[in-house]
């Protein structure tokens, strides 16, 4: 499928009508049964107008958290969320419909300030990741009800803790989020994660492809080969490099690499292997214009990253390949996905490095990756 014309490709980027309430697994709605709240909401929903939601701090983490807030307009319709996060991730939330405001929660002395400004603004809060900073910081705004899970001793800053987070291990990472709205009361359908982008965001991100000077019209296939976790994460640029020559050299695709600044090292070394030319937006792009990419590929071959996370939201079809970590927990949340991993008895180890030279990455080969590519793209029209 081409993009020569400059129309951008639909995908619930601009329309979200076809979402729907899932039922929760059945595994997942016995294991919300055993988490306990110290203290139960009993004020009235009807009483709560605003919410102010602390975001994770990695844009993976940040994905898997939007089904929590498409819940609380569940619980709470009438209520205003705001989202306060970490710059990297605050722009992800700009454009979901559930978020009528994002706070950017800055680094060092700053965050005092901007948390000061916000008190006494909301109802209620959630702390969703488990540190003790983040619950301190929803008491210094001075909210009354105060939710997160009761971890890394910050159970005094939290008068709705959570207890019993640990009989979620081995569920996956959005249900971990979503367990948070256990303390208001039962609940049994979700909807998965889903990240929307304005029109004329797609648009011109169709309008930047159609205009980039690449051999060949195949379908726009995307290579993520970073993932700021670390080495462990990161399948040999070398074999990236291979995978492009193929897909080129089978599909005439067109290949766009994208990533953080952080990765540009590793996108060199894989320009400078492939020996047609590729787009490389490496570290050339803001957080919103990558995700207006993402969901203008036929595919996204990457690591486990926020970029996978994104494309699974944006339902764009992903090979995944995972090495330390566990895709159990954070893989990719979507039926449009292939993972690929060959764990090993040491696995999975979450290290950020290896000292046994990463045999579980050395294991995905590229025929196998390719095949897996295959499949996807002889859908495309």
């Amino acid at each position: 499928m081409g993009l020569s014309d400059g129309a951008a490709r639909e995908t619930n980027s601009s329309n979200r009508s076809h979402l729907r309430e899932q039922p929760l697994p059945p595994e997942v709605e016995a294991r919300f049964g055993k988490i306990k709240a110290a203290g139960k909401f009993t004020g009235d929903p009807e009483t709560v107008h605003r919410i102010l939601v602390r975001s994770p701090n990695w844009v993976g983490d940040a994905v898997m958290s939007l089904p929590l807030l498409n819940g609380l307009r569940h619980f709470f319709p009438q209520a205003a969320i705001t989202v306060l996060a970490a710059r990297r991730v605050a722009a992800l939330f700009s454009g979901q419909p559930e978020v009528a405001e994002t706070v950017t929660y800055p680094y060092g002395k700053g965050r005092w300030q901007v948390l000061w400004g916000l008190r006494n603004r909301f109802d209620l809060a959630l702390a969703l990741p488990n540190s003790l900073e983040s619950a301190m910081g929803l008491w210094l705004t001075g909210v009354p009800i105060r939710v997160g899970y009761r971890a890394d001793a910050r159970s005094p800053f939290l008068n709705l803790g959570l207890s019993g987070r640990k009989n979620l291990a081995g569920l996956h990472q959005v249900y971990y989020f979503l367990g948070l709205l256990t303390a208001f009361g039962k609940f049994s359908t979700f909807q998965a994660p889903s990240l929307a982008l304005k029109p004329e965001e797609a648009q011109r991100a169709a309008d930047f492809l159609a205009a980039a000077e690449l051999p060949g019209s195949g379908p726009w296939v995307g290579l993520s080969p970073g993932a700021a976790y670390g080495p462990a994460k990161r399948w040999p640029p070398e074999r990236v490099a291979a995978l492009g020559a193929k897909l080129r050299q089978g599909f005439d695709a067109r290949l766009v690499l994208l990533g953080g600044p952080e990765e540009r090292p590793v996108a060199d070394s894989i320009r400078q292997l492939l020996p047609d030319p590729v787009l490389d937006l490496v570290g050339r792009t803001d957080l919103r214009q990558a995700l207006a990419l993402l969901s203008q590929l036929d595919l996204l071959v990457t690591n486990d990253s926020g970029l996978m996370h994104a494309a699974a939201a944006l339902e764009v079809p992903l090979v995944a390949i995972f090495g330390s970590t566990d895709p159990v927990a954070t893989g990719p949340f979507s039926s449009r996905a292939t993972v690929l991993r060959h764990p090993l008895e040491c696995g999975p180890c979450f290290k950020r490095t290896c000292d046994l030279g990463y045999a579980c990455l050395e294991a995905v080969t590229v025929p196998e990756v390719l095949a897996a590519a295959r499949i996807w793209l002889e859908k495309v029209p």
